[in-house]
């Protein structure tokens, strides 16, 4: 018998004519697109709302740097709110009492600052205002000199014109006026010390209260809890470490700064050693703007090009035995951050948070370093971090 052919019934077939063929490498694009769309949104968000973050941020350092000191205290017995608050007590009266012991040597600083300026601009003239008529200075002043007969020329010929000259009278300077925005600026800024004040006690009478919320909430398998766990606990050692060691360090550059300003005759040698130390927690440009503010003071002082380099050259000095020797001694590893990756991240917190940013950007590296290691997919991140 011959078979008769039946066109197949549409819809009876095994394959689904309804799905669109899938595209290679569609998925991925579409994964990067939304992770770049992610991150620009982030940086948005996070220079938007400089306000909100930059107190939190700071609030949670600082935690990490006292927590040490309230553990003990609560390991000797102590309530924790109680530990907290007898720490944060403590720092602000070492604070108000160091303010106190250099309120005069601040004061002789910010006294001296219009004869410095003074000082500088006749060093500066008695050095390149030279009667040379090659100079280029002695070019630039000529320029400006025949440029104003110009204008003065012009405008007596306009005033015979019969054009009305206006004579702008400026009002003259009252003391409100640098008063009222000074007071607003430090009505401000104490405001802004009052949230992380605030913010670094309830982080540190909480304890590891929000770390064990994250831990339930981040992942819902044993393992994932468990890498959480890693990660909090290292970033915990790591930070608390790095901060201790910055700190210790830094007291020993502003020491070693000031009794070398002591021994050229430097004025006010705390002052500066005290700005060399604080300087310090800026990795590389930090040091660069204490040497040359300590060169400029020195030049000023002394009168001579040769003082300034010196003042310069011994901050540098100190800077650079800290950073070869001292640092690594003391710190090891515990960055883990290759130069350029910091560098670079120097630059993008500055550019997002100003000065506070580039106080925060190696903790806050240290951190996402600490995290990628741990998250899946993106071990790509901690290997462009990495120093190895």
């Amino acid at each position: 018998m011959a078979q008769v052919f039946e066109p197949p019934i549409i819809g009876d077939s095994k394959e689904d004519d309804s799905q669109e063929p899938v595209v290679p490498g569609h998925g991925p694009r579409i994964k990067a697109v939304v992770l770049l769309v992610g991150l620009v949104a982030l940086v948005a968000l996070l220079r938007y709302a400089a306000a909100v973050f930059v107190p939190i941020v700071l609030a949670v350092l600082v935690g990490y740097a006292l927590d040490p000191s309230v553990a003990l205290l609560t390991r000797w017995g102590a309530p924790r709110p109680f530990s907290a608050l007898l720490v944060l007590a403590s720092v602000l009266a070492a604070l108000a009492f160091a303010g106190y012991a250099l309120r005069h040597p601040f004061v002789s600083v910010v006294e001296s600052l219009p004869d410095t300026a003074r000082k500088l601009r006749l060093a500066f003239e008695k050095t390149f205002d030279t009667p040379d008529s090659a100079s280029p200075l002695v070019s630039i002043k000529e320029a400006a000199t025949e440029i104003s007969k110009t204008g003065d020329s012009a405008g007596v010929s306009s005033d015979q014109d019969g054009v009305t000259k206006v004579e702008i009278n400026r009002p003259k300077p009252r003391v409100s006026d640098y008063i009222v925005p000074g007071s607003l600026g430090a009505a401000s800024l104490l405001s802004e010390a009052g949230v992380v004040l605030f913010l670094v006690y309830f982080l540190l009478a909480s304890g590891d209260l929000y770390k064990r919320k994250l831990v339930r909430v981040v992942g819902t398998t044993f393992s994932e809890k468990r890498i959480t766990v890693e990660a909090l606990h290292e970033i915990d050692r790591q930070i608390e470490r790095f901060l201790a060691v910055q700190i210790w360090i830094s007291v020993f550059v502003g020491i070693a700064t000031g009794v070398a300003l002591a021994l050229m005759g430097v004025a006010q040698p705390v002052i500066w050693g005290l700005f060399a130390g604080v300087l310090n927690f800026v990795p590389y440009v930090g040091s660069v703007i204490a040497a040359v503010g300590i060169g400029i003071v020195a030049f000023a002082q002394f009168g001579t090009v040769g003082a300034g380099a010196e003042a310069a050259g011994i901050t540098l000095l100190i800077r650079t035995l800290e950073g070869g020797i001292l640092s690594p001694m003391l710190m090891g590893k515990a960055a883990g951050i290759n130069g350029a990756a910091l560098f670079v991240s120097l630059l993008f917190w500055g550019w997002l948070w100003g000065i506070i940013g580039t106080l925060v950007a190696v903790p806050i590296m240290m951190m996402v370093k600490t995290t990628c290691e741990h998250v899946e997919g993106l071990q790509v991140v901690s290997e462009l971090l990495n120093e190895k």
